[in-house]
């Protein structure tokens, strides 16, 4: 199955049969990037057992924050934007902000808490916000690799810092520094976070690794198939609820990283007012001449929506929803829909984070692209 790049004129072929064995996959993935997502589970039992043991319930007992800042190093930024939409409800104790430069608003002080988590431990920005919170008194707790500056800065500051295991690149690292961050989410009423909801969550990625396991066929395994689906088209990532948005957010970093592939991102309603427009330009494929000769035809990649569901979402949203779907099917635009399971909100986000991670390494492989980034050869055309 091949597509011509727009722009590039660079004709790509999608090896379905990389996907049939799982000794092409192996020989394919060879930093074992599918081995490490299926370890999401224990990460998360893992990291919730080391914040049990860091001190930090004890830190947090008194604080009442006027404000919860959340920064995270570029490798896991989706975890602060998971505890930002977790924070999106009525009853949220303080408002979750996501800074974006290396200086602390000019009203953070001790009245706030900043939470940090950093995938290497000296990303610049992480460390400058840590130093400049200590200056100010504002508590802080740490999460991230030991020993590393991130920890010394923690230190410095007497302030608590869970040590989650290093080694693990950071596609694949996102459950073991996320959960100290959710547990700390739910200890301070920022969201509706139970220790019930996150077990059943590190379950829940055991069996999505046991289904999308590279060894299960094509047309069983939940990750492949989309795979197929999405590998040579323009994935546009629709989440239906700000929690589904960040799974809209993940599949779109991670296909970058993993696949090099480019996808549009956004969060139902607002994503169809900014993003709707590029559907105007879909239309069915003209077949033209239906028997011309097709084997050297380069095809353009075609936008597919992939359409993030929550098994709770507002009226308008479905409304919306039910019209969009119309139109895309008069413009033969394909849509893949993937609904988040029943459960608790860690839950849900962990049913389309788990699965989508698999996805997006299945579409790299497939594509000849190894998830480091580098092409590792292309099947003749």
């Amino acid at each position: 199955m091949g597509h011509q790049d727009a722009g590039t004129g660079v004709r790509t072929v999608l090896d379905e049969s990389v996907l049939d064995t799982a000794e092409r996959l192996s020989e394919a993935d060879r930093g074992g990037l599918l081995r490490l997502l299926a370890t999401g589970g224990a990460q998360l039992r893992e990291s919730m057992q080391l914040a049990e043991e860091s001190g930090v319930d004890g830190y947090l007992a008194d604080l009442r924050p006027r404000a919860v800042l959340v920064c995270c190093d570029a490798g896991i930024d989706v975890a602060g934007h998971a505890i930002a939409a977790l924070a999106d409800w009525a009853d949220s104790a303080a408002p979750v902000l996501l800074p974006a430069s290396t200086t602390l608003p000019m009203w953070a002080g001790p009245a706030d808490l900043l939470l940090l988590a950093a995938h290497a431990g000296d990303d610049e920005r992480v460390l400058a916000l840590a130093q400049a919170a200590s200056r100010r008194g504002m508590p802080l707790v740490g999460v991230g690799p030991a020993p590393s500056q991130l920890e010394e800065a923690c230190l410095r500051a007497r302030a608590p810092y869970v040590p989650v295991p290093g080694g693990r690149p950071a596609q694949a690292a996102l459950w073991g520094l996320l959960t100290p961050l959710l547990r700390m989410a739910g200890r301070l009423r920022l969201a509706p976070v139970r220790d019930d909801d996150m077990v059943a969550a590190g379950d829940l990625l055991d069996s999505i690794s046991a289904r999308c396991r590279p060894n299960s066929d094509t047309f069983v395994n939940p990750a492949k198939t989309l795979a197929l689906a999405i590998g040579t088209t323009l994935p546009m990532a629709w989440g239906t609820t700000p929690l589904t948005g960040v799974a809209a957010y993940r599949l779109a970093s991670q296909l970058a990283g993993n696949a090099t592939l480019p996808a549009v991102w956004g969060t139902l309603p607002a994503a169809a007012r900014l993003f709707g427009g590029l559907f105007n330009g879909s239309a069915a494929p003209d077949e033209g001449d239906l028997f011309r000769d097709r084997v050297e035809e380069a095809e353009p990649r075609r936008l597919r929506l992939v359409l993030l569901r929550d098994t709770e979402e507002e009226p308008d949203v479905r409304g919306q929803l039910e019209v969009t779907t119309g139109l895309l099917a008069d413009r033969a635009v394909p849509i893949s829909a993937l609904t988040a399971e029943e459960g608790g909100p860690v839950t849900r986000l962990a049913s389309l984070i788990g699965l989508l991670d698999f996805v997006t390494v299945y579409v790299g492989l497939a594509l000849g692209i190894d998830p480091s980034g580098e092409r590792i050869g292309q099947p003749p055309l």
